[in-house]
């Protein structure tokens, strides 16, 4: 019977922990989204965020923020979305700001709807002729806060939070061609999952030295 190496065995082990918390494991290449619901809160006729989805058949939703203003979805929809990360892109940086100033923890349902109309802005300019009348002047503000926080910060860890689902062609299930969205990234695991893993390094390593020396 083949002796097993216990320091190696250690080493694997280590690895493989360290490598399941590597951030770039939370980007999956694509996710089926299906459209549950809207927040509730409207601009005149459009809905702003949140809209609500189930990702991957997930029973908790994730509430989305939209960023194509003239494509239409409907409820129970889905389709197949790729993960797409912030970093990088200017234009997806300026929508992360953006995006964090409707998920503040105080924010009122008009910063909401102003968040929401300049980010419609920032994608497709045509949507600034159907800016409310009382959100445009806020809406030309925050896209000129959005450009000078990216000029000002390009390696903010703030792009880092979010990213985008953008939508795979023709994988909906429905007539319309789905949006693309933004949202919150997954949240890290634990630190004491990352202590586990340098552990582990270290008894392999102390495995490897005491075989050595023996």
């Amino acid at each position: 019977m083949k002796k097993i190496n216990f320091g190696m065995s250690l080493l694997a082990v280590a690895v493989c922990a360290m490598l399941s918390l590597n951030p770039m494991k939370a980007y999956a290449d694509t996710v089926s989204m299906t459209f549950d619901s809207v927040g509730g809160q409207s601009s005149g006729s459009d809905y702003v965020y949140p809209y609500n989805f189930s990702i991957d058949g997930s029973t908790t939703l994730a509430p989305l923020m939209c960023l194509d203003f003239n494509l239409d979805i409907y409820q129970g929809e889905n389709w197949k979305a790729t993960i797409t990360q912030i970093m990088g892109d200017k234009i997806s940086e300026e929508a992360a700001y953006i995006f964090s100033q409707a998920t503040a923890p105080n924010a009122t349902s008009d910063q909401i709807a102003v968040a929401q109309w300049s980010n419609w802005v920032l994608f497709d300019a045509g949507a600034e002729g159907s800016v409310p009348t009382q959100y445009q002047g806020e809406v030309t503000s925050l896209l000129d806060s959005a450009a000078a926080y990216v000029l000002a910060n390009p390696n903010s860890s703030l792009y880092s939070q979010y990213q985008l689902y953008v939508p795979v062609d023709d994988s909906q299930s429905e007539g319309g061609y789905p949006q693309t969205f933004i949202g919150d990234a997954p949240t890290p695991e634990p630190g004491s999952f990352i202590l586990l893993g340098t552990g582990l390094l270290g008894l392999a390593a102390f495995s490897f030295r005491r075989k050595r020396f023996a």
